[in-house]
This record gives C-alpha cells, sequence and structure tokens, in this order.
C-alpha cells in the first residue's frame, strides 16, 4: 500500500514538473576523484557549475588512491552542493529534479554522492534520476546542440573507458567496440609516466604545467615532437571486430625507453628513428608501417628541432619546495617530445581505424580484406555465404567524448573522418569532457522527459561496473579467448550479486 501511495506521489510530482515550461534539475558526479556539481535547466542553459579536484591529495602518492578519494568527497560534498546553489541564486526548493551518477566508478566514492542525493531527496522529496556516467559523456553534447538526433555514433575515450556504440536513444546503447585491455586515457597516462613526467605535471622547455592528466602532458609534449621519428606497430590491424588494444603499445613504449637510456647519450638517440622499436604485442601485421603514419602531418604543430638538446628537469620534485631535481640518467627533452608524438599518432591511428571500420560496418561498405577475400573466392570458384546486409536507419553524426577527446589533435583526425563518411562531429566543449556535474544534470534532463525516474530512490544502490549495453550481442569474432570472455561477463554478473540489480 505504501508503494503504491510512493508511486502515486512521484507521478503527481512529475506531472507538475512536466507542466512547467522550464524546469531545473542538479546534478551531482562523485566517481572518480573530482567532486562536482551542476545545474541546468530543461533549455540547457547552466545554471551553475562546481568542482573541486583532489591534485594535491593524490599528487605524493603518484596516482589516485580510492581511500583518499573517499574521505575528501565526505568533506567537500556538502560544501560543493551549497556552493554551486549559491552561484545560481537558488535554493534546493527551486531544484525540480535531481540527478546522480551511481556508476561505473570508484565504489566508495560512487557511495558519496548517492548518499547525499538519498539526503535532498528525503528532505525535498524530488523526482530522482540515476545516472550511468558514460551516459553523462554520451548526451552533455545534445545539451548545447538540441538538433543533434538519434541515432548517432559515440566514441567515448577517457581514462577509464574506449568504447564505440550507437546511441539510439536515451539508455538505448548497442556494443560496436570495446578495449580488449587498457583503455586510451590510461595508456596514455602511462605513457606520460614512462616518458617520466611526474603525476599531474609536464616541463615543455620553458613553462612547468601543473595539474593536468598524461593525456594532456603527451599532447603538449607531442606538438613539439617528430611524429615520425620512431616506429610502433598500429594494433589489430588485420582483426575482423572494432575492438582497442593499447597495453602491446604501452609495452613498446616501455622497452624503447629502456633501449634508449642505455645508450651513453640518450639525446643522440634522437637523430635517427628507432627501426629496432619492439612491435606491438597485440599486432598482427608488418603491413600497418605506412598507417602509423599515416596522419603525422597533423600530428606536430612545431618542429622537434627548435628544442634544445637538453636533459630534462622534469622527473622528480620535492614536497617542501616544489623544486625540480635534475636527473642525468633521464630522457632529454627532444627524447620526450619525439617518442611522446610517436606514441600519440600511432594511437590515435588506432582509434582512426577502429572507427572507420564500425561505420563500414553499419553502413555495410565491405573493407579491402573483405574485397580481397571475394576477389580469391571467386577465382577458387568457392561458394562462400555473401556477407549479411543489413539496412540500417542513417547515422545523424558522430559524438566523441571524454578526456582524451579534449585533444586536438584527435578532434583534427576525427573531423577528417566526417568528411570522408560526409557525417557531422559533434565534440563537447573541452571543459565539458572532464568528469563534471553539468553533464549528470543534463542526462537527468533527457531521463526525466522520458519519464526515467526512480520510483523509490531508497533502493538505488551504486555500480562500479555498469556496462551502457547491458547485453551486448557478438557482432564480430572477437580477438579473446572464451575464458577472456567469461572472466569479462563476470564482472557485471560479480557486481549484481554484491550490489544487486540497477533500477
Amino acid at each position: 500500500m505504501s508503494s503504491s501511495l510512493n508511486n502515486n506521489n512521484n507521478n503527481n510530482i512529475n506531472n507538475s514538473i512536466n507542466n512547467k515550461k522550464i524546469f531545473n534539475v542538479i546534478g551531482i558526479e562523485t566517481s572518480c576523484d573530482d567532486t562536482s556539481i551542476g545545474i541546468v535547466n530543461s533549455e540547457g542553459k547552466i545554471l551553475a557549475e562546481y568542482s573541486k579536484p583532489q591534485w594535491s591529495l593524490h599528487k605524493e602518492h603518484n596516482g589516485i588512491v580510492p581511500s583518499i578519494a573517499f574521505e575528501a568527497h565526505q568533506k567537500e560534498i556538502d560544501n560543493a552542493i551549497e556552493k554551486t546553489l549559491d552561484k545560481a541564486g537558488m535554493k534546493m526548493e527551486d531544484i525540480d529534479v535531481i540527478a546522480v551518477t551511481t556508476g561505473p566508478g570508484m565504489g566508495k566514492s560512487l557511495e558519496v554522492g548517492l548518499k547525499k542525493a538519498k539526503e535532498l531527496y528525503r528532505e525535498f522529496k524530488k523526482p530522482f534520476c540515476s545516472v550511468n556516467h558514460m551516459e553523462g559523456h554520451s548526451l552533455v553534447v545534445r545539451m548545447e546542440n538540441h538538433s543533434i538526433e538519434f541515432p548517432f555514433l559515440i566514441v567515448l575515450v577517457s581514462g577509464g573507458h574506449s568504447q564505440i556504440l550507437i546511441c539510439n536513444g536515451v539508455s538505448n546503447y548497442q556494443l560496436i567496440g570495446n578495449t580488449l585491455d587498457d583503455s586510451i586515457g590510461e595508456a596514455l597516462d602511462k605513457a606520460a609516466r614512462i616518458l617520466g613526467c611526474p603525476y599531474g605535471q609536464v616541463w615543455d622547455g620553458q613553462l612547468l604545467i601543473d595539474n593536468i592528466h598524461g593525456g594532456q602532458a603527451i599532447e603538449i609534449l607531442a606538438s613539439k615532437g617528430d611524429p615520425n621519428s620512431h616506429h610502433f606497430t598500429l594494433p589489430m590491424i588485420d582483426s575482423d571486430n572494432c575492438d582497442f588494444s593499447f597495453s602491446g603499445l604501452k609495452s613498446s613504449l616501455a622497452r624503447l625507453v629502456k633501449e634508449i637510456k642505455s645508450k651513453p647519450s640518450s639525446s643522440s638517440s634522437s637523430s635517427s628513428s628507432s627501426s629496432s622499436s619492439s612491435s606491438s604485442s597485440s599486432s598482427s601485421s608488418s603491413s600497418s608501417s605506412s598507417s602509423s603514419s599515416s596522419s603525422s602531418s597533423s600530428s606536430s604543430s612545431s618542429s622537434s628541432s627548435s628544442i634544445n638538446n637538453t636533459t630534462t628537469t622534469t622527473t622528480t620534485t620535492t614536497k617542501e619546495t616544489n623544486n625540480l631535481i635534475t636527473n642525468e640518467n633521464e630522457l632529454s627533452l627532444i627524447d620526450q617530445c619525439n617518442l611522446a608524438a610517436s606514441f600519440q599518432n600511432v594511437a590515435f591511428n588506432h582509434l582512426e581505424h577502429r572507427i572507420k571500420k564500425s561505420l563500414d560496418w553499419y553502413y555495410n561498405l565491405k573493407t579491402p580484406k573483405q574485397k580481397k577475400k571475394e576477389f580469391l573466392a571467386s577465382k577458387k570458384k568457392s561458394h562462400e555465404p555473401p556477407i549479411e546486409i543489413i539496412k540500417r536507419e542513417p547515422l545523424k553524426g558522430i559524438v566523441v567524448s571524454g578526456g582524451v577527446s579534449k585533444n586536438n589533435n584527435l578532434r583534427k583526425r576525427i573531423d577528417d573522418i566526417g568528411k570522408h563518411y560526409s557525417l557531422p562531429i559533434y565534440f563537447p566543449r573541452p571543459e565539458l569532457c572532464n568528469d563534471n556535474g553539468t553533464m549528470i544534470a543534463w542526462a537527468g534532463v533527457e531521463m526525466f522527459k522520458k519519464g526515467m525516474t526512480v520510483d523509490d530512490p531508497e533502493k538505488v544502490i551504486y555500480l562500479p561496473v555498469w556496462p551502457l549495453d547491458l547485453n551486448p550481442k557478438q557482432i564480430f569474432k572477437s580477438n579473446l579467448k572464451e575464458k577472456d570472455k567469461q572472466i569479462r561477463k563476470g564482472w557485471y554478473d560479480d557486481t549484481i550479486k554484491k550490489y544487486g540489480f540497477q533500477q
């Protein structure tokens, strides 16, 4: 009986909000290490936003420590809500809908945001939206551009995810490609560390740039390096699917750096290409050598020759003075820049290759490999079954989102893909690419309009693992062994067993 009354009350509240021309949503985001709140209205106007990063807390640990992030969220969440409301000149009574990230992410961090959202619900009885963090990234471009229609191809490139999906509507996704190991953001972060960049910092030869992710450090160094200075093999060039693999590239970079450091003068190695560079372990063809430099002309905005051939001084910092300490055994700045440019070049070539493969599949376009296979079959007069042709609704564009999508070189490359396939490309503004409460608030707008509110917010749980496509179909032949497929499936299944099913 109480449940029925609760549903009726929620319906009455929802109907009254729907009758308003404009309604306001507060978004709460605590999935990782930023406490972020945003307030937007149903027309897409940002009324206020606030974000508290945790760089200083994690720097001495050279990475994010979940327990420290949890404690920082707990200390900041009330202040963040209050400051955001003050910025907007509003009170909670002026908020119509509460939206909160409930996964995926770090469990204890998610718990802080969800707990606060439930407190606000109990006190103010507002409709409640449980938001998938990745859906926030996917939909935020529609906040600024209401003309973007479904379906569109969404490319999610962040520190935790590398995925290609078809977004058919709000909370309606089809997975096309996923990473087999590292995400692109994780690979770039690790590459920055391999090159000697301290956590959250990079020295570009003139300035020490602070509070940045590894991907941004790589972009800064790459802009001053030669993308053709070192050869890395393009991963998965002959695979039949649209998945990603970056771990082999990361390993190749580590081996190459070790080789350069072992030479008498690391700076002397930068004048010649490393023909002995190890190939990516996830690649299966040497025919990709031309591919790994196909987009190199757009990878560098200035020549590496402009950098003094001196040993970098960014390898370590003291907590007392934050002064830089020189280590003569580290890479020279020119080596750092050339390696960063070469690594970024092949990593982005890999992204391009996977995106193009996804579009070819969607539009039933034959790949060169398929054409060759058909030609050989015709020569042998074999009777292989034809490729299944499925007519799909034309895509309305390509959306690229997540922290890595801020990279200007990547944006240019994907713009070129859009021109090739005659599809418009949409990127969020750079400040909306990182984790933020504004994107969660906008996802709440979209969900509320579709009636996707939670009947009983008290039963909502957080899910550290929460895929956008809950029941992905195997479209292509996978590179994963059956054992690995079951392990991956178990990630979500185990989360459901532990936490329960998300409403």
